[in-house]
């Protein structure tokens, strides 16, 4: 008896289960096949028994790969052991560095009280000073013919406590400026990166950046201290001034690893050329006119290099004749120009150091004197009114009826106005660093570089000796094998007139060298710089990116 064609049936979803009950459709029809004896079959069953193999074959193929899900599982679960690893080295380096914060704070707790301690013994100190300058007054008369001026003298004047407090000594020597290396820093990230450091590490920063420029001339070299600067720059001292040249001198190993946007500075130094007529000199015709000053100064700078040339101030140009910049590459060539003088058109001009920290110095958002505008962390304030807002948009700017109020001491005038008792000060702290400042740029000591080679710099020595120095001091500070003192005429006119006219004459590379008192005329021109007339209503600020 032949087997019945099973019936068609809806198929499971499940594929094992449709591949069941597929099975058992399957061997029903192929029992029916055997046994029909050549009967036909049924379309119909056959088409069914196709649609359930081919849904059974795509259930399979959408089924995921146990290799695949496997391998996924395998990378999770080592991604997941190296984070657990980072976790575990975070977690050391902050329970390290919470150490550190710990020993800082007892540190700095240490300090404050020794610092407490000192400043009870400065009272103390200063208590007995005072005790003894009245037991000094007390006794003045009785030392009335003593010409000597001992230590309690000085002390009872006064003098002492003023040079002690006097802001010019606390400029920093020109030995720590021949071993300074300057980084400039444009990128406000890099400039708050920095500012949260230390200063021991910020010194492991420089350091750590040297070491891996892997370049074998600077790789072990190590420096002394690093310090931010109000600007955001970055004041990198060396032991020698040869590593410090040698930093320069590779400066593009390293300085891209202190952080994004940061150059190294490379110092010039300029003098004060005066009296020359302005109708002379195009300033826009830089290369003109610096190819024209050094032919006319080759006699005694024959190897020099010009950088920077410009009048010294913005309203030079409204006079026949002012004061000039020549800023040069190397130090000697600008103390050379101070001694023989500016040759200029077939005139000699008299020449003086120019420092920059003899200029003023007032920020152009809030007004106040000693910054400028790119250091300027205070809130924006307006030079007109005062308030809160630009200069520039000041409503009542172009009102001259409205009254008038200086950010810097809320006196009733403008923040840059001549008579402003706080610009005033200011005009007064340069005056004194401009009469202390050196006649001299300093020079470094030649010495061989990390290349084996020469710096351009070499050794000067330009000493200005006052009349009490003694011989043996003199002997000391000269550099040069023989020296001889000769007179260079007599006057008889009485002894301060004779030591101003004694020059020192050296036997090798030297030459005449007197001291030299500003002139009037260098004094004019400083004034002229940093002084409005007390009736200008122009603002006059310096905008110095340094």
């Amino acid at each position: 008896m032949a087997t019945p064609w099973p019936k068609d049936q809806p198929w499971p979803t499940p594929y094992r289960e449709h591949a069941a009950e597929l099975s058992t459709y399957l061997q029903t029809a192929l029992k029916s096949i055997d046994t029909a004896n050549g009967q036909p079959i049924q379309p119909q069953g056959v088409r069914a028994a196709f649609i359930g193999a081919l849904a059974l074959i795509v259930k399979i193929q959408n089924i995921p790969d146990i290799g695949h899900v496997h391998q996924a599982i395998e990378n999770l679960r080592m991604e997941t052991k190296a984070a657990n690893e980072n976790t575990t080295r975070t977690t050391s380096s902050i329970r390290i560095a919470i150490q550190q914060n710990t020993a800082e704070i007892k540190e700095n707790t240490n300090t404050n009280k020794d610092t407490n301690t000192a400043a009870k013994e400065a009272l103390k100190a200063s208590e007995l000073t005072v005790k003894m300058v009245r037991d000094i007054k007390a006794l003045g008369p009785m030392n009335q013919g003593s010409a000597a001026q001992s230590y309690a003298s000085v002390a009872a004047r006064g003098g002492l406590i003023a040079s002690m407090h006097n802001p010019q000594n606390q400029r920093p020597s020109q030995v720590q400026t021949l071993r300074e290396v300057i980084v400039n820093i444009r990128d406000p990230t890099t400039i708050a990166s920095i500012r949260a450091m230390n200063p021991r590490n910020l010194k492991a920063h420089v350091d750590r950046a040297i070491e891996q420029s892997s370049n074998e001339h600077i790789r072990k070299l190590k420096t002394v201290s690093a310090n931010q600067l109000k600007s955001g720059d970055l004041s990198i001292k060396t032991a020698t001034t040869t590593d410090m040249e040698t930093l320069r001198q590779f400066a593009e190993d390293w300085k891209h690893r202190i952080g994004n946007g940061a150059t190294v500075r490379i110092p010039t130094y300029g003098i004060l050329a005066h009296g020359i007529r302005t109708s002379s000199m195009d300033m826009e015709l830089f290369t003109e006119l610096r190819d024209e000053l050094l032919q006319d100064n080759k006699a005694f700078i024959p190897t020099a290099e010009i950088k920077y040339i410009g009048w010294l101030t913005r309203s030079s140009t409204t006079k026949s004749a002012s004061s000039v910049i020549v800023e040069f590459a190397k130090a000697e060539d600008a103390n050379k120009l101070i001694d023989e003088g500016l040759i200029w058109q077939g005139e000699v001009f008299q020449c003086e150091r120019y420092d920059r920290q003899c200029r003023l110095r007032q920020c152009f958002r809030c007004h106040a004197y000693g910054h400028i505008g790119t250091q300027c962390k205070a809130t924006t304030t307006c030079g007109y009114c005062a308030q809160e807002h630009a200069t520039r948009e000041c409503p009542s700017k172009s009102d001259t009826a409205t009254p008038r109020k200086c950010a810097a001491c809320h006196g009733e005038h403008e923040a840059w106005h001549g008579r402003c008792p706080t610009r005033m000060r200011e005009l007064a702290k340069i005056k004194a660093a401009y009469k202390q400042r050196p006649r001299y740029h300093p020079e470094a000591t030649a010495a061989p570089t990390a290349t084996g080679t020469t710096p351009t710099t070499r050794t000067t020595s330009r000493p200005v000796l006052e009349p009490s120095q003694s011989q043996s001091t003199r002997q000391e500070r000269s550099r040069s094998p023989i020296k001889k003192k000769i007179q260079k005429r007599q006057q008889p006119t009485g002894s301060q007139t004779q030591d101003e006219n004694t020059i020192i004459v050296a036997a090798e590379n030297s030459r005449p060298r007197r001291a030299i008192v500003p002139s009037r005329r260098a004094m004019e021109a400083i004034d002229a710089n940093i002084q409005t007339t007390n009736d200008s209503h122009l603002m006059e600020i310096v905008d110095d990116s340094e």
